[in-house]
């Protein structure tokens, strides 16, 4: 009887150790403690290669870097910063100026032979067009709304590491700037997607910032079996080829064959972006939202993957 109550109560203390806290915390010095509670790694600062749950790939930790890689930390995290649940993110890095998400598809093998119909002109039409309609509601209920999207560099095919990469500007109805920069890393039974968001402050140097996240490529690779070139025939291949992957990457969808583009309601990343910046939680405070700091003292570029 007595195990059975040792049983009962260690499953009533780890239930609730696990559970979700399903709020958001407006306040930055209570949000900073809630924060700091989570299970972040490398706090020792120490420069490695991290095996990502579930994908057969690897990404590259460098020393200013600090991350969550349990799911459920993952979505605390968005509770308490944002106010909803995340079920996509799948690993979350912070360096001090920015933050990098990460999620992976599965749908298998994704073809590049319609590289050349990807028309960065259209798609920024698009987004800019979503993101119109998005103004539409959050003005209604006094929110803050983009009001401009420019590109910082266009999408990108890097055909030695299989990826594509692309940036833009994001300006805001208050005045302020963000960006957001994506990478798109192709395996051969799906894909790693990752998501680079600064913001919140204008004397952040764009184009450093930009470069940087294309670079993050080189720090991932995909196992031996399970690369790009690792495909043979009779592989699940991708509905989507790179086309409709870039455009559903941006919240706009390309019909296959077509070129025709349809809006999508969710603009998720571009309504991320502004709402929370927390710095790097060694410093022991949160990052001041008017901080400035000279890009040379930024961390150092990832290594590029053999």
């Amino acid at each position: 009887m007595k195990h059975i109550s040792l049983i009962l109560l260690f499953f009533f203390f780890n239930t609730n150790i696990l559970a979700i806290e399903k709020k958001k915390i407006d306040d930055p010095e209570e949000r900073y403690k809630k924060l700091v509670t989570l299970n972040w790694k490398n706090l020792d600062s120490i420069e490695h290669s991290k095996k990502i749950k579930d994908t057969n790939a690897n990404v590259l930790i460098i020393e200013s870097e600090i991350y969550l890689d349990n799911r459920q930390e993952i979505d605390q995290y968005h509770w308490w910063s944002y106010g909803y649940t995340d079920s996509d993110t799948i690993f979350l890095i912070k360096g001090d100026e920015y933050t990098i998400y990460l999620n992976y598809s599965d749908d298998g093998y994704v073809k590049l032979d319609e590289w050349e119909s990807v028309n960065p002109k259209d798609l920024l039409k698009q987004l800019r067009e979503t993101a119109s309609i998005n103004a539409k509601y959050l003005k209604k209920n006094n929110l803050e709304y983009v009001t401009k999207i420019d590109w910082i560099f266009k999408p990108t095919l890097n055909k030695e590491n299989k990826s594509v990469s692309y940036s833009y500007k994001v300006f805001w109805s208050t005045g302020r700037e963000t960006m957001e920069s994506k990478n798109l890393i192709l395996g051969k039974k799906g894909y790693l997607e990752s998501a680079y968001v600064v913001g919140y402050n204008k004397e952040l140097d764009f184009n450093y910032h930009s470069e940087f996240s294309k670079d993050f490529v080189n720090g991932v690779g995909f196992n031996d079996g399970f690369k790009y070139s690792d495909y043979k025939s009779g592989d699940k291949v991708a509905v989507a080829g790179i086309g409709g992957l870039v455009a559903g990457s941006l919240g706009v969808k390309a019909l296959a064959k077509t070129g025709l583009l349809v809006k999508l309601a969710k603009f998720w990343w571009i309504l991320l972006a502004p709402l929370v910046f927390l710095g790097k939680f060694l410093s022991g405070k949160e990052n001041s939202n008017n901080s400035t700091k000279d890009t040379s003292t930024l961390v150092r570029k990832r290594k590029r993957k053999k």
